[in-house]
């Protein structure tokens, strides 16, 4: 297999943090009398924020979308304990052992994703790392995969993605990437497990692969 880069997805696939979304979508509609916004959020994983900002005008139709999101960012600066998931630190140590160049594309601001990188120790890991604001469209798109590729001088056959999200599947497989699917908050759909080359149920998974393909 021609592997010259994998590209790691943030939340979810490296991180876990999308529970906390949850909690903190939940309270910022609580406060304007919207419940159990939170169970959207499997929804809208790898989206950037225009994104997921169009389906909160849509369920939060009267609601105020900025006081939304002041809040739920508030609920999460205090209640989110930043933690690597299952294999993902064991996975990035051992491919930077092997010299892989590695990226980190991901639907969250660069600021968040360094505040969350940094939480874990994981800035070094990464040769590039590639956020909402540096592309036009967010995923299902394909342009921040191709962006991270580019960025790392390799060509799109020449990555593997994980994602945990099917946004993110769709929009690493529209960039030509292999991807390898590990899900977080809820499964694939039948059509969704056709566009990966693989699904694993933890990153822990991983270190076994890749020494079967380096």
């Amino acid at each position: 297999m021609n592997t010259k880069a994998v590209i790691f997805d943030m939340d979810g696939t490296l991180l876990d943090t999308q529970r906390i979304c949850i909690e903190a979508w939940d309270f910022a509609g609580e406060k304007q009398g919207f419940e159990n916004i939170g169970r959207y959020i499997p929804e809208v994983c790898g989206m950037n924020e225009a994104g997921w900002t169009k389906e909160l005008e849509r369920l939060l139709d009267g609601g105020d979308i900025e006081k939304f999101k002041e809040d739920s960012r508030d609920y999460i600066i205090k209640n989110l304990k930043v933690e690597f998931k299952e294999g993902a630190l064991e996975t990035l140590l051992f491919l930077k052992q092997k010299n892989i160049k590695m990226a980190l594309a991901s639907g969250s601001t660069v600021g968040s994703i360094m505040h969350h990188l940094k939480e874990v120790n994981a800035t070094d890991f990464f040769q590039v790392i590639v956020g909402s604001g540096d592309v036009k469209n967010g995923k299902p798109a394909p342009d921040i995969f191709l962006l991270a590729a580019e960025k790392l001088g390799v060509e799109p056959s020449e990555c593997i993605v994980f994602e945990d999200s099917e946004n993110g599947i769709k929009a690493a497989h529209s960039a030509g990437m292999k991807t390898i699917g590990i899900p977080d908050l809820k499964g694939f759909s039948e059509d969704t497990k056709k566009l990966m080359f693989k699904e694993m149920k933890t990153m822990s998974e991983a270190i076994d692969f890749f020494e079967d393909s380096f």
